[in-house]
């Protein structure tokens, strides 16, 4: 089975992590209000995948692209803080509790993923799949919430705080169709310089899952992310909310094939949105 896909069998998880995602640069040439360095403080804590990982400035510096000397400095600055505790061996680190403050903070003022998440749980059983709600964070979607099948037997190795590219994920596209045209532009602008010779085949995609969630409210992913995992996603509003958000329900592709994800498993996601929306938890 690919890297994507770990199984749980007798109440046992055997889970593979993929290769980790860059963060995303925030470099603003010629803004003079912008502060580079807590832009790379940031950028250290963004090269946390998980909750529970454990990092040394060498990997840091090498998901950052940060120079080595620089990362040292930082991490010692986030040690001080309380945003990143040392580990064991007292060379690596891991996410503090500062971390976590402002992670509730952010929940407080989103107070929506809660109210949804009995519908949403019931969705993720009735598929048998992932079921992720993502906030935009420059190019990539991060999960804030997610919810499993119960009695789910294979998982995908991806937790609360996982990032999603805008380019290359199902959520990601949702999340651009979700928004306005102000919004999206500049996205677009950043996505094109750095696509490259890319480009027409990204926005050939973004066009196809904006006519989709059009069309349907939901568009579909066919090894967009990962050639062994599927998704399915739509673009969701909450009244109050702060962020642009998107739902994602993935799974395996030998199990969400595209005739499963267009045929049920969106017409499900769909259901389960307005079933919501019947309640005003979204609009």
């Amino acid at each position: 089975m690919a890297q994507a896909i770990a199984v749980a069998r007798d109440g046992k998880r055997g889970r593979t992590s993929t290769a980790p995602t860059p963060a995303d640069g925030d470099a603003q040439d010629g803004d003079r209000q912008f502060v580079t360095a807590l832009a790379r403080g940031l950028q250290v804590l963004r090269a946390f995948r998980d909750a529970a990982e454990m990092l040394g400035n060498r990997e840091i510096a090498a998901r950052t692209g940060l120079p080595k000397p620089t990362v040292s400095r930082l991490t010692h600055t986030l040690l001080t803080l309380g945003y990143l505790v040392h580990g064991e061996d007292g060379e690596r680190y891991g996410l503090g509790p500062a971390v976590l403050a402002l992670s509730a903070a952010f929940l407080r003022q989103n107070s929506f993923p809660q109210m949804a998440k009995p519908y949403l749980q019931d969705l993720a059983t009735a598929v048998q799949a992932h079921v992720a709600l993502g906030v935009l964070d420059g190019l990539s979607s991060v999960y804030v919430q997610l919810w499993r099948g119960q009695g789910q037997r294979i998982t995908l190795s991806s937790e609360v705080g996982y990032r999603l590219p805008l380019a290359r994920s199902a959520m990601g596209m949702a999340t651009l169709a979700g928004m306005d045209e102000a919004q999206r532009a500049p996205l677009l602008a950043r996505l094109r310089r750095d696509s490259g010779a890319g480009w027409p085949q990204l926005e050939r995609t973004f066009l196809r899952c904006a006519r989709e969630i059009a069309e349907h409210g939901y568009c579909v992913g066919v090894g967009v992310w990962h050639p062994d995992v599927n998704a399915v996603a739509a673009p969701i509003h909450s009244p109050g909310a702060r962020g642009a958000f998107a739902l994602n329900v993935s799974g395996p592709a030998f199990l969400l094939t595209e005739e499963v994800l267009r045929g049920d498993t969106g017409p499900k996601l769909i259901a389960a949105i307005g079933r919501m929306r019947a309640l005003g938890i979204v609009d």
